[in-house]
């Protein structure tokens, strides 16, 4: 028996009838969301039904290793070179410092941690990374830009080797080498072991070891980006390296960024139809769920932190509930961008995490530093995943030329603010005024506070 018919048979046949089911709704009472072909409504359909039972049905070591791939089903394309690095732990040391000041800065301390950062025996271990670059170097290629990318998987799952696909294309279209990094993960290294790798990774770059024969990177010749998670520890990283007083970076991008991990806003239960993350919201288990939440605020007065009372437990993997409502957890709660860099957020209209890239590119629409925000139509969490998607394809090619206008011989981007939608075909129109209008009173409290959680 081939290796692809028994892939079938383990996998394939026992989604039948959603694949049959799916069929019939997408024909009979069409897509759920109007540009979504056949194909895309199976995908989603068995995306949706992977995600549901992968992370409520596997024990958590489990999906960890399996969301870290190996070469066969994490390959490196055959177009690139890749290669490993590992960089020493002489830049933790030095990050240490920097998280340390900005912990302090806002107060935080190991008992509202509630766990030794400074000592954990996963940071014995080097922190592993890898190169990518095009094989044939092309005109838009130019020696010195360097990405920083930063994995996706709710800090707790996914590696290198699962993101390949991202740093190959943004070595491709950004025409600069990438640097990916194995950040230490929760829930057994949380908040903010991975923002301490991710600030020593920096580091590295910009003044690597002397006798490595690494040539140091000019920041402003540095992106960072990342998905999801990744996303939400690239706004973080950015804060953290301003927040220190360290050189910026030319720019970053979050790609679905997840920056409120408190998920204030209605788009993370209202797009759950049209997403593949959990249905309940991307919480540690169903007892910290926001349906539960509701149960509790019900008997709580509207401005009680529902996440802070006593009862309820633990929200995310990646750190305790009193830590939540730190911006270098949630950046959607920075309030102040001076100093920043220039940012491009690429969302999903579809996809749970939408809103709240919204309100970080409403919410500073008046900073000083470059906003982009880049909504696209009918589109999931992360649909850059999905390379045969118009759409995908079309955000891949905005990412690559933000990242060249940013870098060092780049012309910068053309406008401070540029808020816009951006249909199947490409097709450009401002975001409407409205999006997301109600923030203000919701952000920084469990799905927006007890007034909202008591209509669940």
């Amino acid at each position: 028996m081939s290796k692809k018919i028994a892939l079938f048979l383990q996998y394939g046949l026992p989604k039948g009838p959603l694949l049959l089911g799916t069929t019939l709704s997408h024909y009979t009472y069409g897509p759920q969301r109007p540009s979504w072909t056949y194909k895309f409504s199976l995908v989603m359909a068995m995306a949706q039904s992977f995600a549901s039972s992968f992370l409520s049905d596997v024990p958590l070591k489990k999906a960890q290793a399996l969301s870290r791939l190996n070469d066969t089903y994490g390959p490196v394309h055959p177009d690139a070179l890749a290669s490993q690095t590992t960089i020493p732990n002489t830049y933790r040391d030095q990050a240490a410092v920097h998280v340390d000041g900005i912990l302090n800065g806002q107060g935080v301390h190991a008992d509202k941690l509630g766990w030794d950062w400074k000592n954990d025996p996963r940071a014995e271990k080097p922190l592993q990374a890898e190169w990518t670059e095009v094989r044939e170097k092309d005109d838009n290629f130019s020696e010195g830009r360097t990405v920083l990318y930063l994995h996706g998987g709710g800090y707790f799952l996914c590696s290198i080797k699962s993101h390949r696909w991202a740093s190959w294309n943004m070595a491709r279209l950004g025409g600069a080498r990438v640097l990916s990094i194995d950040y230490r993960l929760a829930p057994d290294s949380p908040f903010p072991a991975a923002l301490h790798d991710a600030l020593a990774a920096y580091l590295y770059l910009i003044n690597p070891p002397a006798d490595s024969g690494v040539k140091a990177v000019d920041p402003k010749n540095i992106v960072i980006m990342g998905d999801s998670a990744g996303g939400g520890l690239t706004f973080a990283t950015m804060l953290a390296i301003r927040d220190s007083g360290l050189p910026m970076p030319a720019g970053i991008i979050g790609w679905s960024p997840w920056i409120d991990l408190l998920h204030s806003m209605p788009s993370v239960l209202g797009n759950a139809p049209t997403d593949y993350l959990p249905a309940k919201g991307f919480t540690k288990d169903t007892n910290s769920s926001l349906q539960s939440a509701a149960k509790l605020a019900v008997t709580l007065a509207e401005d009680s932190d529902v996440h802070l009372h006593e009862q309820f437990p633990q929200i995310q993997y990646y750190t305790n509930n009193k830590m939540l409502d730190c911006k270098y957890v949630s950046p959607v709660l920075e309030n102040n961008l001076d100093g920043a860099c220039p940012i491009m957020i690429i969302a999903g209209d579809a996809e749970m995490l939408r809103d709240e890239s919204v309100v970080f590119a409403k919410k500073h629409a008046s900073a000083k530093s470059p906003v982009l925000l880049r909504l696209y139509d009918d589109m999931p969490h992360v649909f850059q995943m999905f390379g045969f998607l118009p759409s995908a394809k079309h955000s891949l090619r905005e990412s690559g030329d933000f990242i060249r206008k940013v870098t060092l011989g780049g012309p910068g981007v053309d406008d401070t603010k540029s808020y816009e939608r951006i249909s199947p075909k490409g097709e450009r129109r401002p975001l409407e005024e409205e999006a997301a209008s109600d923030w203000a009173e919701r952000v920084g409290k469990l799905g927006g506070g007890p007034k909202y959680l008591a209509k669940l």
